[in-house]
């Protein structure tokens, strides 16, 4: 079913308001105040003002263009094309190519006008100010992303200790497949959760902790590039022995370590330990025993890095928790 957002509804509001305003203030050419508040309506805060900042430079910048050019050589359609030509140019130059549209509507109307004389100016300037002004204005309202962020968190632990689970059943069992579709949809669940925080953090004029959650996701999905070389690992275990056994434990009980709030140094020391353990046990007597005994010091290995990154990351954001 069709839902109209936020996004659409500022819209709406925004252009009329634009319009009646510059209506209100008398303003020639008032209709076009809506269609710069259409343009500068942006899916975030920041992104908003960017634009907005971007697409007054360029309207003022064409406003001196068509200031130099029509003196030159008058309001023909020649003039309009020689204008452009080295306008746009100038906007790329500057990166603030996204004006063109918007500063199109100010050189249509002096094109339409035939002359440039204050009143005019101050007319368009004024058009630019209020149309651009309730874009921000509309835009000053964000609805917050952190109930939809939650929910990404809790799906993505979610994969994770479901792949722990997979992984604990396969040293078990290597007779299981190691194959995890949990793995490609963690990745596309990372992607879209990335996208959201990202959003998040751009409707904030002035960054703040809100950087967190997006450098959980990130986390997230180093350590899923870690849980890809072990799950490739696992292929290389033909038969279980009392390492994989004991490892087995411990991915099993790894999900209580998804909690955002726990640090993950508990489960490194338990790592160590369970090291050590192997380390103390008789050397393997087949080449299948052999190959396991390797691959689980590597599985190891690779758990450490995966702990480690959980334990920087609550280190470097202890204070906003």
């Amino acid at each position: 079913m069709y839902r109209i957002g936020s996004r659409v509804v500022k819209t709406a509001l925004g252009s009329s308001v634009a319009i009646f305003v510059a209506q209100t203030l008398g303003l020639s050419f008032y209709a076009s105040a809506g269609i710069l508040t259409i343009l500068c309506i942006q899916p975030t805060k920041k992104r908003s003002l960017e634009t907005v900042l971007r697409r007054i430079l360029a309207c003022l910048l064409i406003i001196m263009f068509c200031f130099i050019i029509f003196h030159l050589i008058g309001y023909n359609p020649f003039a309009i094309g020689l204008l452009l030509l080295f306008f746009i140019p100038t906007l790329v130059y500057l990166k603030i190519q996204e004006g063109v549209i918007s500063s199109a509507v100010i050189m249509l109307h002096l094109y339409g006008l035939e002359k440039m004389t204050l009143s005019i100016i101050v007319n368009e300037i004024s058009i630019i100010l209020v149309g651009m002004g309730i874009a921000l204005l509309c835009n000053l309202y964000m609805p917050s992303l952190e109930d939809e962020i939650k929910i990404y968190k809790e799906q993505i632990d979610s994969k994770f200790c479901f792949i722990f689970e997979k992984i604990s059943t396969f040293l078990k069992d290597p007779s299981k497949s190691s194959h995890l579709v949990e793995y490609e949809e963690t990745c596309a669940l990372l992607e879209k959760a990335k996208k959201v925080a990202k959003l998040e953090i751009e409707n904030h004029y002035i960054r703040t902790t809100n950087d967190e959650d997006y450098d959980y996701f990130l986390m997230r999905e180093r350590q899923l590039v870690i849980l890809k070389r072990i799950i490739h690992t696992l292929s290389v275990i033909q038969v279980s022995n009392d390492q994989s056994d004991i490892l087995a434990k411990f991915f099993k009980d790894l999900c209580y370590s998804l909690n955002p709030r726990v640090t993950g140094v508990i489960c490194i020391h338990q790592l160590e330990e369970i090291y050590k353990m192997f380390r103390s046990m008789p050397l393997p007597h087949t080449p299948d025993d052999l190959e396991t005994r390797a691959a689980i010091l590597m599985i190891i290995h690779e758990m450490e890095s995966f702990l480690v990154m959980k334990a920087k990351f609550k280190e470097k954001y202890a204070k906003s928790v």
